[in-house]
């Protein structure tokens, strides 16, 4: 009889995931493979160059909303530390589903964290995570953003689950019901946080307190993961557990090692157990209004298409005709990978904690709070990318930077945890800002100047500056022109790395620049424009790229253009001389003249030098269309897109990085880039497909629609012909031409 049993389980298994393969047309959700970037690369390049900067996507099968303040996702790994992703595929072992809040594709931390595991109370029962996990079959033919369903095939029990912006939903199935219990931890890696069953409200709550990296490592971060769990059945058995110890009936654990809860129910004629979870980085409360409003009742199949449809729509919001199945599949995950990022952080009531060292709670009234910014990364093309498929969210997202610099009294260099950090270099929030203002969109961008200019020309208080505000080695900046090489740039995650410093203050300076221009703060202007020009500095013409520099002008002998070096950020001096996206004609000049420029370009490409894997290059390929080469642009753009991207865990060349590597692929596979956030402008290449339609929003966008077509739908054909409603274009365009609609189309004349 139990035999027959486990094969009925097995075939309903297989049945669910049979019936959920939905393939309408406008069902984008079923090209969209979360699996994608969670393996080692296996990439055409990574194969090609194996060892040279090539790691793991570090993505993770996220079930969530479009910039989810929780994602739900198998459990793997236990730890929050820093460049431990929850979930690498390949393991075989589950520890459970744990309520994330790890960065896509980052090498960063979790943080307030929980995990869930359903199991039995009296079958051989096991409660922490490193005893506990069993082998799983995950249904990778129907995981998707909106749904994920795992077998334990050991223990007979399927999980499902589904979300919402802000809680998520469970189903769990168990082939025999004696005493089902749900496990629920409490993740910190400090042993500390709170866990409580609560039975007369019939409900599991607690916290995970949140703990800084980078500046102000190890200190708390003023705010916890907070969570409420709720049951469609009553709990009948319970108990806790701290370290190597549980009790039953007791109700309330605090501050130890490893500590969670367990709970047992009486489940009739194999029922299904429902859980529903609210989470909050503001309070217990606001996790239970949360979950109330969210998910009002126990329709787990209602949630679940709320979610594909929501999805659905945001994945539509670009429309490709093509019947290459395998490109789909690339473009609608890059664009899952795309929409993850930032974090949306304000309660279902508005009601968010306060940035840094700010203790009170908000209330964002009319905007959407985010936390959770890249900057580094993201500035370069998949902010960009959400102000033409998000533009709601993104602009509240500049509203978020500059309530964060209201809050603390400096605009954040790469605000995480709802903290200041000094991870990586430059001053992107900068940049951000100032690419929205001049794309139009709405915010108080005197408010936002005001501490736009306070980084570019003040150096905070020496606590304030450990403690991760204000532009790093700023003060030899200003002085000198460039930081030199005695200057190791203390209180930094990145030490030293002082020439790629400087040639990204220089742009930022240009972006601060163009807000100046525009608000008629002329002093400002000429200033800031003059200091854009510092990236000549640290180009040696000697050496024919950019090198260290002493302050006495001298530029140091350690040098090789090909190597990384002390003063270059992840890449080496013939990467980052490119670093110029403001000033391609400038930095032409500084090279010796075009002909030089395009050599040293095609050499780099050629030479397979190029390294898509980390940010810093990602405009290069782009750079041909300054030299005449549009059909170099092309071939280079179209040959990444099939080396660096492909399908299976595998398929990222490198970190995601909260989405940029994703959004690069988008603006590639469509034929278009922004080299240079804050001009306005973009690059041609082509696109690979027949057709691609943006459906935009006429809020922001009041042409509506905006369609790029060709006549040959391959992922090599080099066109010489571009017509912008019908009329014939060099390969640019601009941003009002977006805005105001209209068609490109590519041809072969």
């Amino acid at each position: 009889m139990r035999t027959n049993q486990i094969t009925i389980f097995y075939a309903l298994f297989f049945i669910l995931s049979v019936s959920c393969n939905n393939t309408e047309t406008n069902n984008y959700i079923q090209f969209v493979d979360p699996l994608i970037g969670t393996g080692e690369a296996t990439t055409i390049s990574a194969k090609e160059r194996p060892g040279n900067h090539i790691g793991n996507g570090q993505t993770i099968p996220a079930v969530t909303t479009p910039f989810g303040m929780t994602q739900w996702t198998p459990q793997i790994q236990g730890s929050e530390k820093k460049c431990v992703a929850p979930f690498y595929n390949g393991g075989t072992l589950v520890q459970g589903f744990r309520a994330s809040h790890w960065l896509s594709g980052s090498c960063t931390q979790d943080y307030g964290t929980f995990t869930i595991f359903p199991t039995s109370l009296t079958q051989n029962f096991r409660f922490l995570p490193s005893q506990r996990q069993t082998m799983y079959l995950l249904d990778t033919d129907n995981t998707s953003p909106a749904y994920l369903s795992a077998l334990f095939p050991a223990k007979n029990i399927m999980t499902e689950i589904t979300s919402t912006k802000r809680c998520g939903f469970f189903r769990f199935s168990w082939l025999e019901t004696k005493d089902p219990t749900i496990i629920i931890d409490v993740n910190s890696d400090e042993n500390q946080g709170y866990i409580k069953i609560d039975l007369e409200r019939q409900e599991i709550y607690g916290y995970n307190p949140v703990h800084r990296i980078y500046n102000g490592h190890g200190k708390p971060s003023g705010i916890a993961g907070y969570f409420v769990a709720k049951f469609d059945s009553k709990i009948e058995k319970y108990g806790t557990f701290g370290d190597m110890d549980y009790e039953h009936e007791t109700t309330e654990r605090q501050n130890q090692k490893k500590i969670g809860a367990y709970v047992s129910f009486d489940l009739a004629d194999n029922a299904p157990l429902k859980m529903k979870i609210g989470t909050s980085f503001t309070s217990i409360e606001n996790a239970r209004k949360n979950m109330e409003s969210e998910i009002p009742d126990w329709n787990f199949e209602e949630i679940k298409t709320k979610l594909e449809n929501t999805w659905n729509k945001a994945l539509g919001k670009i429309e490709v005709k093509s019947t290459n199945e395998k490109e789909l599949t690339k473009f609608y995950t890059s664009m899952y990978h795309s929409l993850l990022h930032p974090r949306l952080y304000s309660d279902i009531n508005g009601e968010y904690p306060g940035f840094a060292d700010d203790s009170t709670i908000h209330v964002a009234k009319d905007f959407d709070y985010y936390d959770d910014f890249s900057n580094w990364d993201i500035y370069r093309a998949q902010m960009p990318l959400l102000s033409l498929i998000a533009p709601k969210e993104y602009n509240d997202m500049v509203k978020s930077l500059i309530v964060k610099a209201e809050q603390g009294e400096w605009l954040p260099i790469f605000p995480m945890w709802n903290s200041y950090t000094s991870a990586m270099i430059g001053d992107h929030s900068t940049s951000i800002i100032a690419d929205a203002f001049a794309k139009g969109f709405e915010f108080d961008i005197e408010k936002a100047y005001k501490y736009m200019r306070k980084n570019a020309f003040k150096t905070p208080d020496l606590e304030d500056y450990k403690d991760g505000k204000g532009r790093r080695a700023l003060g030899s900046y200003i002085e000198l022109g460039y930081i030199p090489i005695e200057d190791d740039v203390p209180y930094a995650f990145h030490n030293n790395e002082q020439v790629s410093r400087t040639l990204e203050y220089a742009y930022n300076d240009w972006c601060v620049a163009q807000v100046a221009k525009k608000l008629e703060k002329t002093e400002d202007y000429n200033e800031l424009a003059a200091r854009a020009l510092n990236y000549t500095n640290v180009f040696d013409e000697t050496k024919g790229w950019v090198c260290g520099r002493y302050s006495d002008g001298t530029f140091t002998d350690e040098f090789d253009e090909n190597e990384d070096m002390f003063y270059i950020t992840e890449g080496t001096p013939k990467h980052y001389t490119w670093y110029v996206p403001h000033d391609v004609k400038g930095l032409m000049d500084l090279m010796g003249g075009k002909e030089i420029f395009k050599q040293k370009l095609i050499t780099l490409i050629d030479n397979n030098e190029y390294w898509h894997g980390n940010e810093p290059s990602h405009q290069i390929p782009f750079f041909f269309n300054y030299v005449n080469r549009w059909d170099k642009t092309q071939e280079t753009v179209k040959n990444l897109l099939r080396t660096e991207y492909d399908l299976g865990p595998g398929g990222v060349s490198g970190n995601d990085d909260a989405g940029q590597m994703s959004a690069w692929y988008i603006f590639g596979a469509m034929g278009f880039y922004p080299t240079c956030p804050g001009s306005n402008e973009y690059q041609l290449s082509s696109p690979i497909f027949e057709k691609v339609i943006l459906h935009l929003d006429k809020t922001y966008y009041p042409g509506g629609k905006f369609i790029l077509k060709t006549k040959v739908e391959n992922d090599t054909t080099i066109f010489n012909e571009v017509k912008l409603n019908g009329k014939e274009i060099t390969p640019l365009i601009t941003h009002d031409d977006i805005q105001k609609g209209g068609s490109l189309e590519f041809s072969v004349k």
